[in-house]
């Protein structure tokens, strides 16, 4: 980090946003931050996002989880490697990964078992005890739970569970046993799926249960291991944020964060030019780019895993013929569509996983252009006779109307009738969730661990392959995969199911958002991770 104006922003590319989907449902609105100065008020974040659920272990979306990683401890973190423009990016390296919680670990010889080292003296807020035994129970309690926590925190193998079991050798140590050598277990524990709760907290709200929220926990936090504590959450609304006195590590660097969860795109974008709101998040890009343009504030921007995708129903109706799905992806006005919606702030790629990802192949990924004469020969080869497809949107999600009605416009062009099917936030998230729609459009939210992203979605059969894809010869590849413990290894099968999701064109990568923020000139100190933690902001 260095002071602003000259930001240097700590790009993060995490393991954090492991989860089925993340969807940007827009709804809400959260009562306006005061016009004082900003030494007169708390360290204020202004967030464009609507949060159902802050349970780490259950919920599969990217903001409940990154809200969430302010108030947890996590055994291990991730290195971080200085660019030449000044930006910090995360290695996820499992080599390279550096103690938090844990101050070392032991590796046994066969791969499979890690023995952790716990920061003596550790406390929760509240002054329990942080030790082994509530790392134990956090862990085990994602598997226990058997969502979105325990895909993510096992890098989708969970058959059989990538973690054996988690054995409290004493206070301050704690074995993690694995089923299979697999180092990326380091890089997932320093995620938000790795933070750990006060066991005794928990159960004073209830029992967990497999597949069943602890309604508790959803608007509340078990006690803080983390930087900060939850001092007020009222959900949809606003949160404040103050510094845990317990904390082992570093304190954060402000003593009160307030975060509004403002959904009014106009009132956002004038508590940002009076500089009423110290950091501005999840703007639409036009927006962005106007306040770029004022002298109000800063945008930043980095890359993220972020991809805007068109998401089909593989298996039923006109979209599972792959030669119509081939067609629509060669009749996207790409270039349009970053110019006029994403404002510049995205780049292309056509594959399963984003840029940034090891094990990613630019040239095997590389985006498919416009191209109507070859999208047209396709629908004449798919054997379709004036094909109709239902593409369901989100309406109060910025841009999608407009994209929705860029889309229409050139696949009517090519012969495909479309009709815009708009939901509300809650049923769209139902619905795709559920796999239960012909197409979707939508922003994603994923991760970076190329193994994992083919699992989710390419794994047939599989509750979270909400797009029924299904690939012949896929399996086997799968398998493979499964059953290769590093990425040296994975990567001829990565680059097989890469080779084969593309021929089969399972969905439309629109593009790849980039993350943007807006900071009042106030704001000396800021990082960027896409797990937003707030600790290391401040004025």
């Amino acid at each position: 980090m260095r002071n602003l104006p000259s930001p240097r922003i700590l790009v993060k590319r995490t393991t954090a946003f492991l989860a089925a989907a993340g969807l940007l449902a827009l709804a809400g609105c959260a009562s306006p931050a005061s016009s004082s100065a900003p030494s007169s008020r708390p360290f204020t974040v202004n967030w464009a996002t609507t949060l159902t659920n802050i349970d780490p272990a259950f919920v599969c979306a990217g903001n409940e989880n990154s809200f969430a990683s302010n108030f947890y401890a996590r055994l291990v973190k991730l290195d971080e490697d200085q660019q030449p423009d000044g930006t910090l990016v995360a290695n996820t390296d499992p080599a390279r990964v550096k103690g938090d919680l844990a101050t070392s670990w032991t590796v046994s010889p066969d791969g499979k078992a890690y023995t952790f080292s716990l920061h003596p003296g550790a406390k929760f807020a509240n002054g329990n005890p942080l030790d082994a035994e509530a790392v134990r129970y956090s862990i085990m309690r994602n598997l226990t739970i058997g969502g979105c926590g325990s895909l993510g925190l096992q890098i989708g193998l969970t058959d059989p569970p990538l973690i054996s079991s988690v054995v409290v050798v004493d206070p301050q140590t704690v074995r993690l046993q694995l089923s299979r050598a697999y180092p990326a277990i380091l890089v997932t524990l320093a995620q938000s799926r790795g933070s750990i709760y006060d066991p005794k907290v928990i159960k004073e709200h209830g029992d967990d249960k497999k597949a069943v929220p602890n309604q508790w926990l959803a608007a509340h936090t078990a006690s803080s291991s983390g930087p900060y504590v939850l001092d007020e959450y009222v959900a949809n609304n606003y949160a404040v944020l103050k510094r845990n006195p317990n904390y082992y590590g570093e304190a954060a660097k402000e003593p009160v964060v307030r975060v509004n969860f403002i959904t009014s795109i106009p009132t956002l974008m004038l508590q940002a030019r009076r500089g009423e709101a110290d950091v501005t998040l999840g703007l639409p890009p036009y927006v962005v780019h106007e306040l770029s343009q004022n002298d109000c504030c800063t945008v930043t921007a980095a890359p993220a895993f972020a991809p805007v995708t068109v998401s089909f129903d593989n298996s039923s109706g006109v979209t599972s013929n792959p030669k119509l799905r081939e067609a629509l992806t060669y009749a996207v006005p790409y270039e349009q569509i970053k110019a006029s919606v994403a404002y510049g702030y995205a780049d292309s790629y056509y594959g399963p996983f984003v840029p940034g990802t090891p094990g990613f192949d630019p040239q095997r990924s590389a985006p498919r252009p416009l191209d109507k004469d070859k999208a047209r020969a396709l629908v004449k080869e798919s054997g379709l006779v004036n094909p109709q497809i239902d593409l369901m949107i989100n309406p109060t999600s910025p841009g999608v109307s407009t994209l929705a009605t860029i889309l229409k416009a050139s696949w009517e062009d090519i012969g495909v009738t479309v009709n815009i099917d708009s939901q509300t936030p809650t049923a769209f998230a139902t619905k795709f969730n559920t796999g239960k729609y012909q197409s979707a459009l939508l922003f994603e939210s994923a991760g970076a661990v190329a193994a994992y992203e083919l699992r989710k979605k390419m794994t047939c059969g599989s509750s979270f392959n909400n797009q029924h894809i299904c690939i012949p010869g896929t399996p086997d590849l799968m398998t493979k995969l499964d059953n290769a413990p590093d990425l040296q290894a994975q990567q001829p099968y990565i680059n097989a199911l890469v080779d084969a999701w593309r021929a089969s064109s399972p969905t439309i990568i629109l593009y790849r958002a980039q993350f943007t923020a807006v900071l009042a000139h106030s704001v000396k100190a800021f990082d960027y991770a896409s797990s937003t933690t707030f600790y290391n902001w401040g004025r």
